[in-house]
């Protein structure tokens, strides 16, 4: 979401999401359960973008440079109660593993603490998994999916206008966070223009069109692209040399597209590049 977004516009999105969603999953019914899942977590998550919306929070993470947000500065007590009942409300249409890493974490409150403060500093949640028995990657799922709605509504109230990057940066220049996707579009004056999605906050920065965001490489005979009939705006941009990958979402093709669900939505995409050998850049908060 760009920055400068007003409240309403904001409430909007949210609507928007929930609409796509259920389009999506009408449309691609071998997505269907993903989509209910991702659907029952969008409500779950819109009063914490309210909630942070409403907050000072902002005032203790904000930065001048870029990132402009530390989000591992957010108030500890505050977050500590509401990454708890969020635990707790997970919705039931998510998985059964979900289901059991709740339950553990809901029984091992420093374990939990543990979880969101590594997390948020950017450091491996490998210990913790440890502790509490299970796999990393489904673990991960709890502070992401929490920490969206709340980064999102802290870099929308951070400042307005576009971030001093270049077209260069591989994080994002308002959270710190990794892509998840690239986003296509026609500019004013210059058609096909790329930016890069941000897997947390859900914002967007300018990137150069030919260019792996991993590894920097810029060779057209290394930089390949995928598509598939069943969702044509939606490809797979691969790079030989580091052989990674992440999705694009070209909202010429398609001007109703949500670039995040329909990310989540093609994941037939990433189970075929999963096939061919390839890791993606960044996954998804449903972990795909």
């Amino acid at each position: 979401m760009p920055l400068g977004t007003t409240a309403t516009s904001a409430s909007s999105r949210w609507v928007q999401r929930q609409k796509r969603s259920k389009r999506l999953r009408v449309d691609h019914p071998h997505a269907a359960e993903l989509l209910t899942f991702y659907e029952d977590l969008l409500a779950l998550q819109e009063p914490l973008f309210a909630k942070a919306s409403r907050s000072r929070w902002l005032y203790t993470v904000k930065t001048a440079g870029a990132p402009r947000l530390y989000l591992d500065r957010l108030p500890a007590r505050p977050r500590k109660r509401a990454f708890m009942a969020f635990v707790k409300n997970l919705p039931a249409s998510s998985t059964v593993t979900l289901q059991a890493i709740a339950e553990r974490l809901i029984a091992e409150p420093a374990a939990t603490r543990r979880l969101l403060e590594n997390f948020l500093a950017g450091h491996a949640i490998e210990a913790v998994a440890v502790t509490l028995d299970c796999a990393a990657p489904p673990l991960e799922f709890f502070p992401r999916a929490f920490m969206q709605p709340v980064a999102e509504a802290l870099v929308q109230r951070a400042g307005h206008g576009p971030a001093d990057c270049g077209d260069a940066r591989t994080s994002c220049p308002y959270c710190g966070a990794a892509p998840l996707a690239s986003v296509i579009r026609d500019g004013p004056e210059i058609k096909g223009v790329r930016s890069l999605l941000c897997s947390l906050c859900t914002c967007e920065w300018s990137f150069l069109r030919l260019c792996c965001p991993n590894c920097r490489e810029q060779s057209p005979a290394a930089l390949e692209y995928h598509v598939t009939d069943l969702l044509p705006h939606v490809r797979v941009e691969e790079c030989r040399s580091c052989r990674t990958y992440l999705k694009a979402i070209d909202l010429r093709k398609n001007g109703l597209a949500v670039p995040e669900v329909d990310e989540l939505a093609s994941v037939e995409l990433d189970l075929w590049a999963g096939e061919q050998g390839m890791a993606k850049l960044q996954k998804n908060v449903l972990g795909f």
